[in-house]
């Protein structure tokens, strides 16, 4: 794995580890990706008291924390947040063949700094208090999925990148931790059970293989046994956004990523998504992106 940072401290790093950002040792982000058919290990140091997030964009990775046989596996769209009080942890990564993942450190001081800790809305803060460890997991949805994405893939200066990282852990942060509502609020959730997620997780994957010519959501809800109802409540509750409008994200990101690969023209990466109009695929990405697909292929 290549490895590069804005400012790095080399002594708590391996080779295998790349150390996206270093905030002055108040936040740093870890990224983990494996192309190859073999799992690659990586290990590395922090000081006490950082509160982890690992979040798997692709594929299993393990993390073990000072015993390597002391891990959790995290699939993809998984996170874990984790805090040892007190405790230097060493990381033992086991990143699987053709896995990806990100990590986010951030000192327990400047968490604090960052939230209004006394607001008792946010219930885990409380816990930050107490001696017992917190391995706490979590899915997450496409929306922070997209900034953990826009992390790796960015083509930011490098002299605006400090202030680029900043925002992004800020927008994940706000998202996470945005699922907790006013009780006294009428509410009728949707909280899928174990078999609910893999029909979920099914509907996701068709509509990915068939982004083309997707089925409605009626043959959706046929072809994986789930009602309508909570089909369409369950996968915004599951993956943060609508089914559709979730397809619409994916097909956008992968244009970009046929744009960076420079295999594909316009007319050809619009086929690709769907689009029997580059005109209408044009309108689309810059919809999204704020900026055509040829505006971004000339400034990436």
């Amino acid at each position: 794995m290549h490895l590069y940072s804005l400012k790095m401290n080399s002594k708590n790093i391996d080779k295998n580890t790349e150390l996206i950002c270093n905030d002055n040792d108040n936040k740093l982000i870890l990224h983990l990706k494996n192309e190859s058919n073999e799992n690659v290990k990586s290990t590395y140091k922090i000081d006490p008291n950082y509160i982890q997030f690992f979040f798997s964009l692709k594929g299993s990775s393990n993390v073990a924390f000072n015993m390597p046989h002391c891990s959790v596996q995290i699939d993809a769209y998984n996170s874990y947040l984790v805090f040892f009080k007190d405790t230097p942890i060493n990381l033992f990564f086991d990143i699987k063949a053709n896995s990806e993942m990100l990590a986010i450190l951030i000192n327990i001081n400047h968490f604090h700094n960052i939230f209004n800790v006394d607001d008792e809305e946010i219930a885990i803060f409380n816990n930050f208090k107490g001696n017992q460890p917190i391995i706490t997991p979590k899915v997450f949805n496409a929306e922070i999925a997209t900034h953990l994405e826009q992390i790796i893939d960015n083509k930011i200066k490098k002299s605006l990148q400090p202030l680029f990282y900043r925002g992004k852990i800020y927008e994940i942060l706000s998202i996470y931790f945005n699922d907790t509502v006013d009780p006294t609020i009428e509410q009728c959730p949707f909280v899928p059970n174990s078999t609910d997620v893999s029909k979920l997780k099914k509907v996701r994957e068709i509509i990915i293989n068939d982004m083309i010519n997707p089925p409605s959501l009626e043959d959706l809800s046929e072809e994986v046994g789930l009602n309508i109802k909570k089909l369409k409540e369950g996968f915004k509750e599951y993956y943060g956004l609508p089914v559709f409008t979730y397809l619409l994200n994916y097909k956008m990101e992968f244009a970009r990523k046929l744009l960076d690969e420079n295999q594909l023209n316009i007319n050809e990466i619009a086929v690709e998504v769907g689009y029997s109009s580059a005109t209408h695929f044009i309108a689309a990405y810059k919809r999204k992106f704020g900026i055509t697909p040829k505006q971004y292929s000339l400034h990436k």
